[in-house]
């Protein structure tokens, strides 16, 4: 097991260069199970150059060296959303809501589009020129003409350095069986992401047999199906989700299993529907409501910012401290992990960077 001091060490070795920001005296979740705690981080340009206690970390620096006493807070990955839906509105509209998300430590959002296409979107979200690292899915689905509405892949892929739209999100039921099928096999010719929530509980079944039927277990394990609010029926088909690589997003629904995928290695990733409202949806995962399906804090944020990562393959750079990872980073206003009650109104990102850039900070 890596220790923090090899940590702050092997920057050394990666070149001479001082970080240009450390951050020192902070409580930093850093989402590793092996390793979860440390104290302090160092930045250069956009990425996580070093992890580990503060006395490790100063001595990094240099006169050039911007130094931050994060004063004991807790400091997190940034949140990666796993389940937005598009807010509509105009590129005024788009660029508060980021701000919003901002405030509120979120560095990454996963997007679902089903009232415009991605190609509107892109065209708004382009211009307001969000912080946040986008994942736009487009949601194809039957149009007045009887042609399918944006069932074409985005081509580029990555309009901006921050928008990627590569992927593909539907809601069906099972007299969608037919569509359902289709999704599924879409899915498995081409690199799009595919993320499926099923309104009941057959299409659950039909579109996790149909998986089975479509292709061998190795490729969709590369391809990492998304069941989207899965139900309590999805638990006896955990051996299935596992062989096949899939994905579960959950978003707060009283029903909602949570605990049983992540003990049987499941890769469950959380999402809040808004983008605005993460501290609500940690509340929701970790409430003793939840009984047996109850996730403890820790398991709550990495469901929120590494498993998130992984929902959209870009958990080799960011929703973990290490380094390497991209400085994508949310410090809290309130310690989220002392076991105490919280009032999620009352919690906020007191400073949140992505990429190593201050996008908002409260003095």
């Amino acid at each position: 097991m890596l220790i923090l001091a090899i940590l702050a060490v092997a920057v050394v070795a990666c070149g001479s260069t001082a970080p240009d920001v450390v951050l020192l005296n902070g409580r930093v979740f850093t989402a590793d199970p092996e390793r979860p705690w440390a104290e302090a981080l160092a930045i250069r340009r956009e990425r996580i150059v070093a992890v580990g206690t503060t006395d490790e970390i100063r001595a990094l620096a240099d006169e050039g060296t911007q130094q931050r006493d994060l004063g004991g807070r807790v400091t997190i990955p940034g949140f990666n959303d796993a389940h937005v839906m598009d807010p509509g509105g105009g590129v005024a509209d788009l660029r508060a809501f980021g701000q919003r998300a901002a405030t509120l430590g979120v560095t990454s959002m996963q997007w679902f589009v089903p009232n415009r296409t991605v190609i509107e979107l892109r065209v708004a979200l382009v211009e307001a020129n969000l912080p946040q690292r986008l994942r736009l899915f487009r949601m194809p689905r039957p149009g007045p003409n009887g042609e399918t509405i944006d069932s074409r892949q985005h081509l580029p892929p990555q309009p901006t350095l921050r928008i990627d739209i590569r992927g593909m999100g539907f809601r069906l039921a099972a007299a969608d069986e037919a569509r359902i099928r289709q999704a599924v096999g879409w899915a498995f010719g081409t690199e799009d992401l595919l993320a499926l929530e099923p309104l009941d509980a057959q299409a659950q079944t039909i579109y996790i047999d149909a998986t089975d039927e479509t292709g061998v277990p190795d490729v969709w394990q590369r391809k990492r199906p998304r069941l989207e609010q899965a139900s309590t029926d999805a638990i006896a088909r955990i051996p299935d989700l596992v062989e096949r690589g899939f994905v579960v997003v959950q978003r707060p629904r009283d029903s909602a299993p949570l605990a049983s995928f992540a003990r049987a290695g499941v890769t469950l990733a959380l999402g809040s529907d808004t983008g605005v409202d993460v501290f609500s949806v940690l509340a929701w995962a970790t409430s003793p409501e939840r009984g047996a399906e109850r996730l403890t804090m820790d398991a709550a944020v990495r469901a929120f910012t590494r498993a998130a990562a992984v929902a959209e393959f870009s958990d080799r750079d960011k929703g973990f401290f290490a380094p390497g990872a991209r400085a994508d980073i949310a410090v809290l206003s309130h310690d989220i992990f002392d076991g105490a009650p919280f009032e999620p109104a009352n919690v906020r990102s007191v400073l949140t960077l992505i990429g190593g850039q201050v996008v908002h900070d409260v003095p």
